[in-house]
Order: C-alpha cells, then structure tokens, then sequence
C-alpha cells in the first residue's frame, strides 16, 4: 500500500487527503515597482483560493474595460 499525502494549506494550514479545488498559485513580491519580498509559490485550498479567485476575475475585468473604452483608444 502507498504513503498516503496529506495538502496543507500555505495561507490558513488546512489540511486534506486529496487537491481537489486547490491552486497552485505564484505570489509576486513586488509592488510599486519595487521587489520588497521574495517571489513565492504557494499552495491554497479552495477556501482560500475562492475569494483570490474572484478578486482576481475583478480586477482582470477592470483592465479589460479600460482596455475597450473608447477614451482608450485616443491615448
């Protein structure tokens, strides 16, 4: 019989026996055009992963707008 695997959660530390709904996400340290902490790759349970998610869709939607505004296009 094989080792069992235990995911554990990067952000609040749960624990599962399978990753269904978890993502393997990769967190920039920069902000502001400077690098203040190192770059990380972190792993998030659905929890965690779902409210990211959506703020992610948010601001992607924003941009995207921005991009398709006809003010836009006269820059």
């Amino acid at each position: 019989m094989g080792a069992k695997t235990t995911f554990i959660c990067d952000c609040c530390f749960r624990e599962a026996d399978d990753n269904l709904g978890w993502a393997h996400v990769s967190v920039s340290g920069a902000s502001d055009g400077r690098q203040l902490m190192p770059d990380d790759k972190r792993d998030l349970c659905e929890i965690c992963w779902s409210p990211l998610q959506t703020l992610m869709k948010k601001v992607h939607e924003e941009a995207r707008q921005k991009r398709n505004s006809p003010d836009a296009a006269e820059t």
